[in-house]
């Protein structure tokens, strides 16, 4: 019984002694710490709670600077080389090393009516250089070309092919491939008015003139032509109407996988 009076009373003066040691020690901290405020420290001068602590992330704020406007100007200052024109110089060097006089012979397939061939695809490179260099663009509509323009592309065609003008059927595949030429070059020119900024800023796209374009007087009256309100009314019409097409997926879609699925197919023996 005395032994354990005296463990008891060890424990207990051992745990005096651990609370007085802690007592003496917030005492010493509290003492620094108000030595520091009487000295006038930092921590006197702006409180604890109101001090302001320096972020870790600095963000600047730069001003804006438009990236497209920039690569515009570049454009403008340093613009991308192209090639030039197609001048058909295939052909030329192929009648100069042919006696003189010579034409290259076309060839109309009886089926499909057009010309097949080599020279086919020569005749075609042809078209699209006489539509760019001999026709211009004020007539804004094929049939209202007069006769003597298309007599005029007609012997230009016929410097360098065989071209029956004798022959109707001929004759008539020849018209449809120029009116086809000159219905693609409107095209690439109106095209290349709306990305110059025909619909938002003309004046820009006036000035912007394609490379194909003849001269700067048919540019213009291609532009007064496109900036027209009747014109304008039915080209958006047009856009509106091509919207709501229905495009078929050319891919694998749903609909499509299905409809393999569902095809049967039956060999036959040759």
């Amino acid at each position: 019984m005395f032994w354990f009076k005296t463990v008891i009373t060890m424990w207990m003066f051992m745990l005096v002694m651990m609370v007085f040691t802690r007592t003496r020690s917030e005492e010493d901290s509290g003492v620094s710490t108000n030595q520091l405020v009487a000295e006038g420290s930092a921590s006197a001068r702006v409180p604890t709670k109101n001090r302001r602590r320096k972020s870790k992330d600095i963000t600047t704020t730069e001003p804006h600077v438009d990236t497209h406007v920039e690569q515009s100007a570049e454009q403008h200052a340093n613009p991308p080389k192209r090639r030039g024109p197609s001048i058909n110089h295939n052909v030329t060097r192929y009648l100069q090393n042919m006696p003189e006089g010579f034409k290259i012979p076309l060839t109309l397939d009886k089926a499909t009516k057009a010309f097949i061939g080599t020279s086919a695809t020569d005749f075609a490179t042809e078209l699209g250089i006489i539509v760019r260099d001999v026709f211009h663009m004020r007539f804004h509509k094929w049939d209202s070309v007069p006769e003597d323009v298309k007599t005029l592309m007609y012997e230009k065609l016929e410097g360098k092919f065989e071209l029956l003008r004798t022959d109707n059927v001929l004759m008539e595949y020849v018209n449809s491939r120029l009116h086809i030429q000159w219905k693609r070059s409107r095209g690439v020119f109106s095209q290349h008015w709306k990305n110059n900024g025909g619909k938002t800023n003309p004046r820009l796209a006036r000035s912007n003139m394609h490379g194909d374009c003849r001269n700067q007087d048919d540019w213009n009256h291609l532009c007064d032509y496109w900036e027209s309100e009747k014109t304008r009314k039915y080209s958006d019409q047009m856009e509106l109407n091509r919207r709501k097409r229905v495009n078929i997926s050319r891919g694998l879609s749903v609909d499509s996988q299905s409809c393999i699925q569902n095809c049967k197919f039956t060999l036959f023996d040759p």
